[in-house]
């Protein structure tokens, strides 16, 4: 039987339901740029409602607390780091390589509210739950990646104490620092230069050198090198 269509359908109208989720969506992504541009802390419900010409209370109809804004754009991120941290089928090159963290560097760019503002972010009991979760599955992430690299011959077994988890977690540390500096120096930047990604690439390489095959090392170095020129 073929389906009869709804009267939205055939007056050509989109449904409230769907409506209704284009403009919450709308209000996250517009979230993101203003706090990206502005601070997390400095960006309120009514500003995010002025600034997308709509009303304070169509917003909160969406997300009556800004804590609740916040744990959409989490949501988002958490995406878009799956996506980054997604393990290549096979480790081939190291280009392969330099393209993993350089989408990983860019990714938490496009989130740098959430990273500099992580202190103020965590005294949401929810949040911090959420965070400790994201936190966790990253590290875990990182963790594989580097075991990988090791059963593919790229990197060594970090002699005792050290260990790959130690490894992942300086990683992620390095990282989130590499943000915050970033921000600092250059507040009103929508995207990193390829100065700044080189700059994030060479503390990448400075941590984990010591545990690379030393060939591997070098032709990420050079990897990095040709993909970022055009700033350095």
């Amino acid at each position: 039987m073929i389906p009869t269509k709804s009267k939205n359908q055939r007056d050509g109208r989109v449904p409230v339901g769907a409506r209704s989720s284009a403009i919450r969506d709308r209000i996250v992504q517009r979230s993101i740029f203003l706090f990206n541009r502005n601070g997390l802390r400095n960006v309120a419900i009514e500003r995010i409602a002025a600034d997308m010409k709509i009303s304070p209370g169509n917003l909160t109809y969406h997300f009556p607390r800004k804590q609740q804004l916040i744990a959409a754009t989490l949501d988002i991120m958490q995406d878009r780091l799956r996506t980054a941290l997604e393990r290549p089928t096979a480790v081939r090159s190291a280009r392969e390589g330099a393209n993993y963290l350089i989408r990983l560097y860019r990714t938490l760019w496009d989130f740098r509210f959430f990273f500099n503002a992580l202190t103020y972010v965590l005294t949401d009991r929810a949040l911090r739950t959420e965070y400790n979760k994201l936190h966790k599955w990253v590290i875990d992430s990182i963790h594989g990646d580097l075991i990988v690299l090791c059963e593919h011959g790229y990197f060594l077994l970090p002699a005792p104490p050290n260990n790959f988890t130690l490894v992942a977690e300086n990683t992620w540390s390095l990282l989130l620092h590499w943000v915050r500096m970033q921000h600092i120096r250059s507040p009103s930047a929508t995207t990193p230069s390829n100065a700044a990604l080189f700059d994030c690439a060479l503390h990448t390489l400075s941590l984990c050198q010591p545990i690379m095959q030393p060939e591997y090392a070098r032709d990420l170095f050079e990897v990095f090198k040709e993909s970022l020129s055009s700033d350095i």
